[in-house]
């Protein structure tokens, strides 16, 4: 009985590590990122996954962006880049090689969406895990998604 409450206690203090780590990431994400006008004014929200990767030669991090990301966001996301911290999901998982990718699904809500958007056929639910046309595949570490609603 004492084992499990201990086993217990551990899982309780990890997990909430993990989201203080976590949350660190959805904070500085929140407070950097300008949703660009035109999406804006096109009620056009954005759902994207973006594919971390750690380049050791360079010692900086590789951002992929799914085949469903907006060109606009891209670049948005580019410009701020250097402000996210992607070292606390390895962190997290006391992992110190991080030659394992990150995927962070990223998810914009508007309170006025296009319908076009909103089927859930079109091309961005489709291309969600693809990257150059070529759906993900590999082992990878699944974030929670980062969420913004504007």
């Amino acid at each position: 009985m004492i084992a499990v409450i201990v086993m217990w206690t551990n899982s309780v203090v990890y997990g909430q590590r993990i989201n203080n780590n976590l949350s660190k990431l959805q904070s500085s994400f929140v407070k950097y990122i300008r949703y660009p006008m035109d999406l804006e004014k096109a009620s056009i929200p954005s759902f994207f996954t973006l594919k971390v990767q750690y380049d050791e030669k360079t010692k900086q991090y590789n951002l992929e962006f799914s085949d469903s990301a907006h060109p606009l966001m891209i670049k948005e996301v580019l410009r701020i880049k250097d402000k996210l911290d992607f070292n606390v999901v390895y962190d997290d998982l006391n992992m110190e090689n991080r030659d394992t990718p990150i995927i962070i699904p990223i998810e914009i809500r508007l309170a006025r969406v296009s319908r076009e958007f909103s089927n859930p056929k079109s091309k961005v639910s489709q291309d969600l895990y693809n990257f150059k046309g070529k759906q993900a595949f590999g082992e990878f570490i699944f974030t929670p998604p980062l969420s913004v609603s504007w």
